[in-house]
């Protein structure tokens, strides 16, 4: 008996509705999968530069001190008498006390032959005083006359630590090398209580630090002979095997790199995220949990497959019910009461999609409180960046205040009250200096709000300007202010405004850097309803295919590891949510300049405006120009 056409046909059409099923279901799997992974990289990008700056916070904090001590008139009059006992005893109570004060590891002094000769650990067990250190490298790049830097494992303590050296230069010729070492212990212990797995490897590929200590001096890869050689003869690591770590198996979802069966992520995927530390030649390895790559996929499928199930059921009814209306009217009531139960399944279907609406808004609310997240980290990596100038602002202070209130002491004991008076008022004048400097700071990194307010745009930039001082001295720019008295009051919220200037201020700053003539320019003016806050420089200038990309995020001209991308962003986000615009404007002659177009505030009242005027503003704020 012949098969009939129809029967073929409508088989023939369920295979390959049944294949094109299997292929929805799969590549609703994988497109999950990619996006996820995407998204996960990024926050891992983001991490691994945060690691790599805390990292490189916690060396920088200690590395003035060998230059500092270098300076200092009793380490330079004992190595013009290093066999004095009183200049000796005199040079090591001085590294002590330095030492405590700055709460860093050892302080000690070297001849130009490598021996210790004073050190702030001189009255222990494990003193360096006596002790030979030529064959380090941080000695011999001193001795040469440059800063010294090296990380190793201490020979006496077997301690490992960062050494950080500076010439001590006496008519030209260097005389002796001041050192010190500085414990990065802590920066594991921090490591360790987070979900990543943190390794550091240093120019030779061992890894140092780790939040793992099991993988800690092991090989990333095998070593050439040049290099034990190297370690060996300065002695880095006090060993001579170095296993190198199995980094597993590597596959690529969605354009990133995810690692398995690895020693450095035992317990399944992960990602794998490197960061440069070109300033110490080291590089950061970041292993993250890459779970929720496989949950999201394997949801994304259950998903599809739901979907499917009900849109076959769906064609399934269809046709049931045209079979039947074509075969038996008869059936009318009973097809009928199917289409009644089929309505109460829609209904439910409607309180189930009703959920999702809900979890839906839920998301979009999750998705507002990210994007505020990423707003204080932008924040936090803008402070980050200034963390070096400030130091450099409040040292200069300490240092007065250690002066002023050991020559009011003298006073004291010579009776001489009225100049012990001036010194201590000169004290209460940096004490309040240092309080304006720390006040913007702890300002600017508290959490902003989101309700319109007016906003004084003069006060705006002055803050704004005093907290990049350092950066403006270190790119050696020019700063004009031409504020219209009639462009005061905008409508924003203090701090947001006081981050999109700061992300303006500090790219054209970027931009001028090295540049002869570089300057920079914050205008203000007033039109129909609106004021327009215009940050120009004189730099070079960006193409017509970098202008059209230059929001989008991670998208940055500056070199690696000087940009994440995302400031312009962010700041084009914070305008948009206080209903302003921000557009790039390319300037004559060469620069360019960005237009932040807001609208005009009512000048508040007087109780109104010290309410909207935040109090670092109302103490007065200084800036360099």
């Amino acid at each position: 008996m012949p098969f009939p056409r129809a029967k073929a046909l409508r088989a023939l059409l369920l295979a390959v509705l049944a294949v094109a099923a299997i292929l929805v279901v799969i590549k609703a799997g994988d497109v999950t999968e990619d996006r996820v992974a995407a998204s996960l990289a990024g926050d891992a990008r983001q991490r691994a530069e945060i690691y790599a700056q805390s990292l490189e916070g916690a060396i920088e904090r200690f590395g003035f001190l060998p230059a500092a001590a270098a300076l200092d008139p009793r380490v330079r009059q004992l190595l013009a008498a290093p066999e004095d006992p009183a200049q000796v005893a005199t040079v090591n109570a001085y590294l002590k006390r330095l030492s405590r004060d700055a709460g860093a590891g050892v302080v000690y002094l070297l001849v130009p032959s490598g021996l210790t000769i004073a050190a702030s650990n001189w009255d222990t067990s494990q003193t360096y005083v006596g002790q030979d250190f030529s064959y380090r490298p941080y000695f011999t790049e001193a001795r040469g006359g440059r800063i010294g830097r090296f990380y190793a494992i201490g020979t006496l303590t077997g301690v490992p630590g960062y050494f950080i050296s500076a010439p001590v230069v006496i008519d030209g010729a260097v005389r002796g090398v001041v050192a010190t070492k500085v414990s990065l212990d802590s920066m594991e212990t921090i490591w360790r209580e987070g979900t990543d797995r943190v390794l550091v490897a240093d120019e030779n590929g061992i890894v140092f630090l780790a939040s793992d200590p099991t993988l800690k001096f092991r090989a990333t890869g095998p070593l050439d002979t040049a290099a034990r050689a190297r370690m060996e003869r300065t002695r880095q690591y006090g060993r001579d095997d170095y296993r190198v770590i199995d980094l597993g198996l590597t596959e690529t979802v969605g354009g990133v790199p995810l690692v398995s069966r690895s020693e450095a992520a035992p317990h399944g995927r992960a990602l794998f995220e490197q960061q440069a530390l070109p300033a110490y030649g080291w590089t950061l390895l970041l292993f993250a949990d890459a779970a929720p790559v496989a949950i999201a996929g394997r949801s994304a499928r259950v998903g599809a497959i739901l979907a499917l199930v009900v849109l076959g059921l769906i064609g399934l009814y269809g046709s049931q019910h045209l079979r039947r209306v074509r075969e038996n009217r008869a059936a009318q009531r009973e097809l009928e009461a199917k289409v009644a139960a089929r309505t109460a399944d829609l209904s439910a279907a409607n309180l189930r999609l009703a959920g999702e609406i809900e979890e839906r808004t839920r998301a979009e609310a999750n998705l507002r409180e990210t994007q505020g997240e990423l707003v204080q980290a932008a924040k936090m990596a803008t402070l980050g960046q200034m963390a070096a100038g400030i130091t450099h602002e409040l040292n200069q202070p300490l240092a007065a205040l250690r002066g002023l209130a050991d020559n009011a002491s003298a006073f004291l004991r010579q009776g001489r009250e009225a100049e012990a008076a001036a010194n201590l008022t000169r004290i209460v004048s940096l004490v309040d200096r240092l309080g304006k400097i720390t006040g913007q700071l702890r300002s600017f990194s508290r959490r902003s709000g989101t309700e319109r307010v007016a906003v004084d745009v003069g006060a705006a930039v002055s803050e704004s300007l005093a907290i990049l001082s350092a950066r403006i001295r270190d790119a050696g720019a020019r700063i004009t202010t031409d504020l219209d008295p009639a462009a005061q009051w905008v409508v924003f919220e203090p701090v947001r405004l006081s981050q999109v200037l700061i992300n303006l201020v500090g790219n054209a700053l970027d931009a001028v850097k090295g540049r002869p003539g570089a300057e920079v320019a914050v205008r203000a003016w007033a039109g129909e309803g609106q004021v327009v806050l215009s940050v120009e420089d004189n730099g070079p200038g960006l193409d017509a295919a970098a202008l059209t990309r230059i929001f989008d995020p991670f998208f940055t001209t500056k070199p690696a590891g000087e940009g994440l991308g995302l400031g312009l962003p962010i700041s084009l986000a914070i305008a948009r949510e206080f209903g302003a615009t921000l557009q790039p404007r390319p300037m004559p002659g060469g620069g360019l300049a960005f237009d932040l177009v807001m609208d005009v505030a009512r000048e508040p009242t007087k109780e109104r405006r010290e309410a909207a005027v935040p109090d670092r503003m109302r103490q007065g704020i200084s800036h360099v120009s």
